[in-house]
């Protein structure tokens, strides 16, 4: 979207951001904007949250604020970096949760959660739906989790940032800081909303200690959030079902293509298609390196892929099906497994 775009979503908008002020706003987030976060949740409400830059300097003010390097925790990988080399930088002992498939079908084994987490067991870090797979937990799962947590008193910090972007509704789950005491959901407006150039993201959790402490930790980083940016974030969340129902629309079209493209390819490629946010991991059924299957796509088609070996992860590469230029980047990505697959 465009400033224009967003602005034009709200009547007198425009007239509103063209008298913003630009002093400092809240540490916290300006308190307009932590209202209109809440209504995302369940429970939550305007104290319970905390605005930051992104979700990079969440998760790294969270860490430094929680951790020390006697502490052990819990990542669910393959992941986005930062929720293991952020405590691997402080000196904590990292164990990997690891995706398993079952019949293709990504999975995450509940029973081998329980026996990773114990009670030195400081921070679970968990993502839903995730990257780089789609896979989305269920409300079952999601409370076996928060058992698994609860009986060993550890933290869950949980990756939100594709939450609102399930396929159908029957898919949603609450946020974890909505149904247990020490979760902490981490939102950003880029994901689900598609506002990435905003930087703006938070934290929610009923603990108040944890709100407290990234609050100061915040004080040495960004100190507070651009007023222009918390402005349009405002607008964006409070017509957030519109802005999702036009992203939702470009996902499942993009979904039949993905469809048709993977039945043709089917000795070549294999996929579980997820129900919720916008990537998927893709299977690699030919002999091939995915990072020089990668590197050759880029160089040859000037077409991105994300190789699994990025994730640790070799023979898959991730895919994205968000964005409304995938027609023209699925044709093109055709365009090379005819020349250099197809026998």
């Amino acid at each position: 979207m465009t400033i224009q775009q967003l602005l034009s979503m709200e009547d007198g908008a425009t007239e509103k951001f063209n008298s913003q002020w630009l002093g400092y706003t809240d540490t916290k987030g300006e308190y307009g904007l932590r209202t209109d976060i809440s209504t995302i949740y369940s429970t939550i409400n305007e104290d319970d949250l905390l605005v930051c830059t992104g979700a990079q300097e969440p998760i790294y003010l969270f860490s430094h604020a929680v951790l020390d390097s006697s502490d052990e925790v819990v990542v669910q990988s393959p992941c986005y970096q930062s929720f293991f080399s952020v405590p691997e930088s402080i000196g904590c002992k990292v164990n990997h949760w690891n995706l398993k498939f079952i019949n293709e079908k990504p999975m995450f084994d509940l029973d081998e959660l329980d026996n990773l987490v114990n009670e030195g067991t400081k921070v679970i870090y968990i993502n839903t739906p995730q990257n780089p797979t789609g896979y989305h937990f269920t409300t079952a799962e999601q409370q076996a989790i928060v058992d698994i947590a609860r009986k060993n008193n550890a933290l869950i910090f949980c990756d939100e940032v594709y939450r609102e972007l399930e396929h159908q509704e029957t898919f949603s789950i609450p946020a974890f800081a909505d149904v247990y005491e020490n979760a902490v959901s981490l939102g950003v407006m880029s994901k689900s909303y598609g506002l990435a150039g905003l930087r703006i993201g938070w934290i929610a959790t009923k603990n108040k200690s944890i709100i407290e402490k990234v609050a100061v930790l915040k004080e040495y980083t960004t100190i507070c959030n651009s007023a222009p940016s918390e402005f349009l974030a405002r607008i964006g969340l409070r017509h957030r079902k519109t802005i999702i129902e036009r992203n939702l629309k470009v996902v499942h079209e993009n979904l039949k293509l993905y469809d048709k493209f993977f039945i043709k390819y089917t000795d070549l490629f294999s996929w579980w298609k997820p129900n919720a946010g916008p990537i998927a991991f893709v299977k690699m059924k030919f002999e091939e390196d995915d990072m020089d299957f990668a590197d050759k796509l880029l160089k040859t088609k000037q077409l991105l892929i994300l190789p699994g070996g990025i994730y640790d992860y070799k023979g898959f590469f991730r895919i994205g099906f968000g964005r409304k230029e995938i027609p023209v980047a699925l044709k093109v990505f055709e365009e090379y497994v005819q020349e250099h697959l197809v026998l």
